[in-house]
């Protein structure tokens, strides 16, 4: 069976809270991301889609607030190894600090 894995780390100092990911589904979006040590699976947070292919746009928008304050990032798709039909396996995001965000895929 397919299975999407969204997977969110947090290594900034700040406990933020991801607003929307345009882009992606409404339930991709993980919410508090508090601050951890390193991207371990007792750590992360995610979001699981069976049997789904996500189609992914050429530009995805992050919006978090951290700090009080409303921040937001561009990942561009082709630049972070995106498929466009996401079918199967892990795309794992992470928060390194200073409004700068480390995209990974993982296929399964």
């Amino acid at each position: 069976m397919r299975k999407i894995d969204f997977v969110y780390f947090n290594l900034g100092p700040n406990e933020i809270f991801v607003d929307s990911i345009a882009g992606l589904p409404l339930r991709a979006s993980p919410g508090v991301l508090v601050p951890v040590l390193a991207e371990d699976q007792l750590s992360e947070t995610s979001a699981t889609f069976y049997g789904a292919t996500v189609d992914v746009p050429l530009t995805l928008k992050i919006i978090w607030k951290e700090g009080g304050s409303l921040h937001q990032a561009q990942l561009k798709r082709d630049e972070s190894g995106i498929p466009a039909k996401f079918k199967n396996g892990k795309i794992r995001f992470t928060y390194l600090g200073a409004d700068k965000w480390r995209v990974k895929v993982f296929d399964k």
